[in-house]
């Protein structure tokens, strides 16, 4: 091989490689947006933990069941959900990244067991949009992009995809990914769309959707005072939240997963 042909190549794999190894950027117009949105729902407070209290009815069940729920969080990566249905008894849901994202579920009979690690990777605080992804515009873990302007449930909104950006993970985008569609007007998030998937099958998208309505301040904070978890376009769980406090000093022993 001749040396000019041996330099020629280099210089070839020299400007090749960052092509290849690059990080994915955000869309400075997602960043804008997602910015604004949660400067809407915060009036600029910071949100360091909150508790709601809630009337609910859960609908995962051969038949529909209320109750009340006690839905706490702890910064963006910790969550808990305890819900006291009236006919059934208590049924309790953690997620947290102490050691990396992770899941547990709870049932009255004291049945649990851990959410499969794939089905970790959306947002642990789904119920309070304030602390979901959407407020990572600043953390370069997390890729923002701009999808448009779109219907979305009969509504008209600004669509914004979120995931997270793993190097030692290449599923991490398809897992991570959320999508936040945020009223055109005043920014509130209407509601956010995700895919969970089979626990033998990382690979098998199953839809499910979080979706806002009612929002009313509460100490500065737009909170949702309707909620509903949907799954595959059918509501699981619907929420009417009848408290909310903020910044009380929740510890980070609510969210154990044993």
């Amino acid at each position: 091989m001749s040396t000019r042909f041996s330099v020629s190549l280099l210089l070839v794999l020299a400007f090749s490689t960052p092509v290849f190894s690059q990080n994915p950027q955000s869309d400075p117009r997602a960043i804008n947006l997602a910015t604004k949105a949660i400067t809407a729902l915060t009036s600029g407070s910071a949100i360091s933990d909150v508790r709601l209290t809630a009337n609910i009815e859960w609908i995962a069940g051969p038949k529909p069941e209320p109750g009340t729920g006690i839905f706490l969080a702890k910064g963006n990566s910790e969550s808990r959900i305890d819900l006291s249905l009236n006919s059934t008894g208590k049924r309790t849901e953690i997620r947290n990244s102490f050691n990396g994202p992770a899941g547990q579920w709870i049932n009255a009979d004291g049945k649990s067991g851990n959410y499969a690690s794939h089905n970790c990777w959306t947002d642990e605080v789904w119920f309070l949009p304030e602390l979901s992804s959407l407020a990572n515009s600043s953390d370069p873990r997390f890729i923002f992009s701009y999808v448009g302007q779109e219907t979305w449930n009969g509504l008209s909104t600004q669509h914004l995809r979120v995931y997270q950006a793993q190097n030692d993970f290449k599923q991490a985008q398809q897992l991570s990914a959320m999508d936040f569609y945020l009223d055109p007007t005043s920014l509130v998030v209407l509601g956010i769309a995700y895919k969970t998937h089979p626990d033998s099958n990382m690979n098998v998208d199953l839809p499910a959707e979080i979706r806002f309505a009612d929002f009313r301040p509460v100490h500065g904070i737009q909170v949702p005072l309707h909620v509903q978890r949907l799954q595959s376009g059918a509501v699981m769980l619907d929420i009417t939240v009848t408290g909310a406090s903020f910044n009380t000093g929740v510890r980070d022993d609510e969210f154990l997963i044993q």
